[in-house]
């Protein structure tokens, strides 16, 4: 019963309700935002670090940068919105 995806969150399917300008405007700032260097080094280096694990299940992990500039291995649902210390 109900939806199986793992992207599914709730009866919204997990968007925001936004007008179409409202929408159109989001997109642009989030695409300008990670665009930036700082992000494109941030998704760079993550990317280098998954490559470099072996003999790990990746499924359902995401890579989350310290303060400190160290990463670690984390769930993707405790890597959303800066919850990890």
């Amino acid at each position: 019963m109900g939806n199986k995806s793992k992207t599914y969150t709730g009866p919204n399917g997990g968007k925001q309700k936004l007008s179409v300008k409202a929408r159109k405007d989001k997109q642009a700032r989030d695409k300008a935002t990670a665009m930036t260097p700082s992000r494109k080094h941030t998704k760079k280096t993550a990317q280098v670090f998954r490559r470099n694990l072996k003999n790990v299940d990746l499924d359902g992990m995401d890579v989350h940068h310290r303060p400190d500039k160290s990463m670690v291995l984390v769930k993707t649902k405790t890597n959303r919105g800066h919850h990890i210390a």
